[in-house]
C-alpha cells in the first residue's frame, strides 16, 4: 500500500497535425490529474471528477486508467496495491483531444507510484502503444511538446521533441457530438495510391522544418493531407469547409484533431476572430461548438510528491 500522497498530471495532445497521420502529436494544456493516496480499504478506489464524470463514475472499477494499470502490472509481473484515486479531468472525451492516450499514460504513472516501480521511456512508450494502437498522442502525453514518432518492426517506439515556437498558441473548436476512434478509422482506407502517399510525406516532412525554421508561411500548406481528413469529412460536418479557409488574418493553418470531431488550428494572433470563423464553419450545419485557446504543454507528464 502506498504510504504518501502524490499528484500525477498528464497533458491533453492534438495527433496528425494534418499530414502526419500516427506519427505528429502535440500536448496542450489541459490535463488529466490524479491524486494518489493511501486507503484503508483492501483495493483500489476511484473518484472522477470533471469531463465525463458521471460516466466514469457509474463504472468506476473499469475506467481505462484502471485498465491501464492492470495492463502494465501484467506485462511487469507486479501485483497492484490498494490505493485512492482521485481523478479530475479537464479533457473532453471523444472529441480528438487525446482522453484516451493521456488515461493510459496516467494508469502506468498511477502504476509506478503505487508499487515503487519504475518504467523506462522506451517501456512507458511501447507499452502505451501496444495498448493506444498508434504513438502520437501517447509520445506528446508523456514527453510533451511537439514530438514525431514511429513505431519499430518489433513493436518498440522511436521519439523525439521539437522545440515549440513561443509565439503559436492553438485554437481548438469543439463541435457538441463525439466521433469514436475506431468508428473513424473504419473510413479510412487501407491502400492509398503512391500519389496520395508522397503528398503526404512532403507535407509532414515540411511541417517539421517549418515549425524548426519558423516558416510560417509554409504552415498552410504543410497541413494539408489526403489519408484521412477527406475520408473523416462525411463524420465531421463542417470540417471540409474549415480546411478550405485562407486569407484569415492570424491563422497558419487547420487540421482535424486526431481523429475528431474537434478542429485544431494555428494562429499567432487575433484569437477570438480566428476562433469565431472556425466555429461558424460548424454553427452554419447547426451544430453547437465551444472554442478554446490553449498553449502547447512543453514539459509532459509531471508525478509530483504532495
Amino acid at each position: 500500500m502506498t504510504t504518501s500522497h502524490t499528484r500525477i498530471r498528464v497533458p491533453s495532445s492534438t495527433s496528425n497535425l494534418g499530414p502526419g497521420f500516427d506519427s505528429q502529436g502535440l500536448a496542450l494544456n489541459l490535463y488529466l490529474t490524479i491524486d494518489v493516496a493511501p486507503t484503508t480499504d483492501s483495493h483500489l478506489t476511484f473518484t472522477f471528477s470533471g469531463e465525463g464524470a458521471t460516466e466514469l463514475n457509474s463504472a468506476a472499477e473499469n475506467n481505462l486508467i484502471h485498465t491501464a494499470m492492470q495492463f502494465v502490472a501484467k506485462r511487469e509481473g507486479v501485483a497492484l496495491q490498494a490505493a485512492r484515486l482521485t481523478v479530475t479531468n479537464d479533457i473532453p472525451l471523444a472529441r480528438g483531444l487525446g482522453s484516451s492516450a493521456a488515461a493510459i499514460i496516467a494508469g502506468f504513472s498511477a502504476f509506478e507510484v503505487i508499487t515503487g516501480t519504475t518504467l523506462c521511456e522506451d517501456k512507458l512508450l511501447a507499452y502505451a502503444t501496444a495498448m493506444e494502437h498508434h504513438s502520437d498522442n501517447v509520445a506528446a502525453a508523456l514527453l510533451g511538446s511537439f514530438v514525431v514518432s514511429c513505431v519499430t518492426d518489433d513493436g518498440s517506439v522511436r521519439a523525439s521533441r521539437v522545440q515549440w515556437p513561443d509565439d503559436i498558441r492553438a485554437v481548438v473548436a469543439i463541435p457538441n457530438f463525439k466521433v469514436r476512434t475506431a468508428a473513424s478509422r473504419r473510413v479510412v482506407p487501407l491502400q492509398v495510391s503512391r500519389q496520395d502517399a508522397v503528398f503526404n510525406i512532403q507535407r509532414a516532412a515540411l511541417f517539421v522544418a517549418a515549425i524548426a525554421e519558423r516558416r510560417y508561411d509554409l504552415l498552410r500548406e504543410a497541413m494539408r493531407d489526403k489519408l484521412h481528413q477527406p475520408f473523416r469529412a462525411a463524420l465531421v460536418p463542417g470540417l471540409a469547409e474549415v480546411l478550405q479557409l485562407e486569407k484569415v488574418d492570424g491563422l497558419l493553418g487547420a487540421a482535424l484533431s486526431g481523429s475528431g470531431p474537434t478542429v485544431f488550428a494555428l494562429a499567432t494572433h487575433n484569437f477570438d476572430h480566428v476562433a469565431k470563423v472556425i466555429a461558424a464553419c460548424f454553427e452554419s450545419r447547426g451544430i453547437e461548438c465551444a472554442t478554446r485557446f490553449l498553449e502547447v504543454e512543453t514539459v509532459g507528464r509531471v508525478i509530483q510528491q504532495l
